[in-house]
């Protein structure tokens, strides 16, 4: 259990609320919702009722079913094999590296948690692209979860995993996922709006990754001038060799673009005085569903200590004017084994979440 985070330091005391607080609780959870229109990097003509996102499931107000006492983060993800669930998280055993049969599903429990009622929406991504799985008796690809405070919530799920060797499954839980907020505070923000939990699962006896993704894009030195690094973030193409997105007004925050048209943009990927180098690989996500970017699912950069890489591209805004959101989500060293501290850091990152506005043409 982590939430971008130590595994065992994941958690901290809450003290439940009375019955009525409870109760103010959910009322509270229910009434969040934002109006959203169908993301695609392709405009379209659909047109959904407020509150909904494509391929949305919604679920029920999510209780605690059991207090470890353990809680000290505002939202916390793992995951819990069924016959585990009553041993203390402390002493269970890990779950980053996992052995299945051939056909045999990953099927733990998922265990969320959170310091403050909270609506959160879970996705999957398995060998770097996002896919529909079973969580709670509900099939789809992303899960609408309000949580309330108080202890851990564990919830049955199940992802296929195809293909014999070494596969990355990635759990996120974005948060506050309905804020479409176009508020500059909001999106000024550093916070990355999301928690995430990696597993490395391995099928068979094959020791080969299940996917083989592009080569890693070297990156180039930091200019000696910049001393900012924000990891990862999107921002304004550079419009001249002297224009770094380290310059105030090059991050993005409010955007405005016209309905069907293309929006052009960048990906701002550094290791400015980092201690080791890492491969980063990066999924972009267009109102929570993965999008390609430069025609790639996922951009592999190797970033050594002082480099950095910035990539231009463009987004196909879709032809219903509305708000939408923009996320980057990353970890380091693909396929490599977390156990073995052949990765950087075993977290799941994002970049700043930007607001999309869409007009008319």
């Amino acid at each position: 259990m982590m939430e971008n985070g130590s595994l065992r330091k994941s958690w901290g005391k809450i003290r439940q609320g009375s019955f009525l607080r409870r109760l103010v609780m959910v009322a509270l959870i229910l009434s969040l919702g934002s109006g959203c229109r169908e993301p695609s990097d392709r405009p379209t003509e659909t047109v959904l009722p407020p509150g909904e996102i494509p391929g949305m499931v919604r679920h029920a107000v999510q209780f605690p079913t059991a207090d470890w006492g353990l809680q000290t983060h505002r939202v916390g993800i793992g995951f819990v094999w069924p016959e585990h669930r009553s041993i203390p998280p402390l002493q269970r055993p890990q779950t980053e590296e996992i052995t299945l049969a051939p056909g045999q599903p990953f099927a733990p429990y998922l265990v969320l948690s959170a310091a403050e009622p909270i609506t959160v929406l879970v996705t999957m991504i398995l060998d770097y692209r996002q896919v529909p799985f079973e969580l709670n008796g509900k099939y789809g690809l992303l899960h609408l979860i309000p949580l309330t405070p108080g202890g851990d919530i564990e919830l049955p799920m199940r992802v296929d995993v195809p293909g014999e060797g070494l596969h990355d499954l990635i759990a996120i839980a974005f948060l506050d996922p309905l804020n479409f907020s176009t508020d500059w505070a909001y999106r000024l923000s550093m916070d990355q709006r999301l928690v995430g939990r990696r597993a490395r699962i391995r099928v068979g006896h094959k020791l080969h990754p299940a996917r083989w993704l592009p080569p890693p894009i070297p990156g180039a030195s930091v200019p000696p001038w910049v001393n900012l690094s924000l990891k990862v973030a999107l921002v304004r193409p550079p419009r001249g060799p002297r224009d770094h997105p380290s310059r105030p007004g090059s991050q993005l925050t409010v955007v405005q673009g016209k309905a069907g048209r293309s929006l052009p943009l960048a990906v701002w990927a550094s290791n400015l005085k980092g201690e080791k180098g890492a491969d980063y690989a990066m999924l972009f996500f267009w109102n929570y569903r993965q999008i390609p970017f430069r025609g790639e699912e996922v951009i592999v950069a190797r970033l050594e200590p002082d480099t950095e890489i910035i990539l231009e591209g463009e987004i196909q805004l879709p032809a219903i004017p509305g708000i939408y959101q923009m996320q980057v989500v990353y970890v380091f060293d693909p396929y490599r084994s977390i156990r073995n501290k052949e990765v950087r850091a075993p977290f799941v990152f994002g970049s700043p979440r930007i607001a999309i506005q869409v007009a008319d043409p």
